[in-house]
């Protein structure tokens, strides 16, 4: 049995897709390859963990009790998606829930304690590129909370993931598409999500990856 466990935010949970978030799609992949036709039945399980709204913080506290609870007997691969709501300031542009250093603190922590339990870790960048037309500030309807989100910050805190991903030996899956591309494809309407062929794109970088590593 392989398990997959993913961590993460709204992007991991899929928020903004009209049918299916890349998570969704992934399970969805891994289901087809088990239950069709001449397959061999159930070698995969997929958990997803990812909380709207959460900082690396959440992922950090609670992502060991995930662990604990569900994982089995057999090779566990984990997929790290957060750190969008760690860039963002909320209610006054300057006014940042963290800096580079603090997440970078935060998210060492996390991705050594990570590599040091799963067989295989993948990361990936929470954010790809905004629309900050929408974004500087997006509202939330719920809390009337008001964030700030800039592609300058996403650019630093997607480099400071990537360093720190090489420091353990994890796999960090760059989506590799230009922040204009990704504005005008692969944004959803509130200017920060994925829209449905922005999960899909995801989806189709990261599987690529899985495949590889339940080949391996």
């Amino acid at each position: 049995m392989t398990q997959i466990f993913i961590f993460g935010a709204s992007v991991a949970y899929g928020a903004k897709a009209e049918k299916a978030g890349w998570a969704d799609l992934l399970k969805q992949s891994l289901q087809a390859k088990m239950y069709s036709e001449h397959s061999f039945g159930e070698q995969y399980e997929l958990y997803n963990f990812a909380q709207p709204g959460a900082k690396a913080e959440f992922v950090l506290v609670t992502h060991a009790d995930q662990l604990k609870f569900y994982r089995r007997s057999g090779k566990i691969i984990a997929i790290v998606c957060v750190g969008g709501n760690n860039i963002k300031a909320e209610n006054k542009p300057n006014i940042f829930t963290s800096s580079v250093k603090e997440y970078g603190q935060v998210m060492a922590q996390l991705l050594k304690k990570l590599s040091d339990t799963v067989d295989e870790l993948i990361v990936l960048p929470s954010l790809v590129a905004v629309d900050e037309s929408k974004t500087k500030p997006e509202s939330d309807p719920r809390t009337g909370v008001r964030s700030y989100f800039s592609n300058d910050r996403i650019v630093l805190f997607n480099q400071e993931l990537k360093k720190l991903s090489d420091e353990v030996g994890a796999r960090y899956v760059a989506i590799d598409v230009s922040p204009k591309e990704w504005a005008e494809k692969y944004l959803y309407a509130d200017g920060l999500h994925p829209n449905q062929a922005g999960h899909q794109y995801i989806f189709e970088t990261v599987i690529k990856v899985v495949d590889e590593l339940l080949s391996s």
